[in-house]
């Protein structure tokens, strides 16, 4: 039943600005991290995948929904129609999630396309494909959360909501003994040891505690179960009588 609901949500997206982000947010990343410093490009472009590109795509992906329905009918196309209303949240859920595994793999593809350009960049090994990976299910919550806030607030809210949140909360505590506290910072501290960069940018040492990987098990199985509870909630919301107030205050 879900593949249905999903596939419909897959067509609305067809020929718009979001299909083409797969694409054009990987691309900005490698390139912007090319010019800033060559030297240590891997560890750069994954610095900046997993610290500000990543995360305002995610937002960007549901704020675009979200605004897609407002275009269409408001939402009343969905709340007049004979479906599962939550069957439609979920379905909304998984398409974004396929985009951003989708972005992971168009980003993965860009660097091993940068091997053959950058001399001294080595060939691409597992760990690098593992951080893709990695980014992708720690990321996995921002989904439900981001388009709950869009949904909720608006189109910028979302966007800034997760932005900030990365860069100024996940990079606070990313290196800290308490990183697992905080969701924001389960991507930005996995790709300590798998690329070996500090959340700050800095490449690591060898024998630098941050390269545990001792931290992927748990940030992996947090950002997972974080992911659920999440959906179950804002799903909830997701009818005629909840947020009408705040839908029909964006249509003005």
């Amino acid at each position: 039943m879900i593949g249905y609901y999903a596939k419909a949500e897959n067509l609305k997206f067809k020929r718009t600005f979001s299909r083409k982000m797969i694409f054009i947010v990987p691309l900005i990343n490698i390139c912007f991290a090319f010019l800033m410093n060559p030297g240590f490009f891997v560890a750069g472009t994954y610095n900046w995948w997993s610290v500000i590109l990543m995360p305002v795509m995610i937002a960007l992906l549901c704020a675009l929904s979200h605004q897609k329905e407002m275009k269409a009918s408001n939402y009343n196309g969905i709340f007049s129609s004979p479906v599962h209303l939550h069957m439609i949240w979920s379905a909304k859920i998984s398409v974004i999630a396929l985009y951003s595994l989708a972005s992971q793999a168009v980003f993965l593809g860009f660097m091993v396309v940068m091997q053959f350009v950058i001399p001294q960049f080595s060939s691409i090994h597992l760990t690098v494909i593992a951080a893709n990976l990695l980014l992708w299910l720690t990321t996995l919550w921002e989904i439900p959360i981001c388009l709950w806030i869009a949904r909720k607030f608006g189109f910028i809210s979302a966007v800034l909501f997760n932005m900030l949140g990365s860069i100024v909360l996940g990079i606070m505590s990313a290196s800290s003994p308490f990183w697992w506290l905080n969701p924001w910072s389960w991507p930005i501290r996995v790709m300590c040891p798998t690329i070996g960069i500090h959340p700050n940018g800095v490449p690591l040492e060898n024998g630098d505690p941050l390269t545990s990987w001792a931290v992927v098990p748990p940030a992996v199985v947090l950002s997972v179960v974080l992911f659920a509870i999440l959906a179950r909630l804002t799903r909830r919301s997701f009818s005629p009588a909840v947020d009408r107030k705040s839908i029909k205050r964006e249509a003005v």
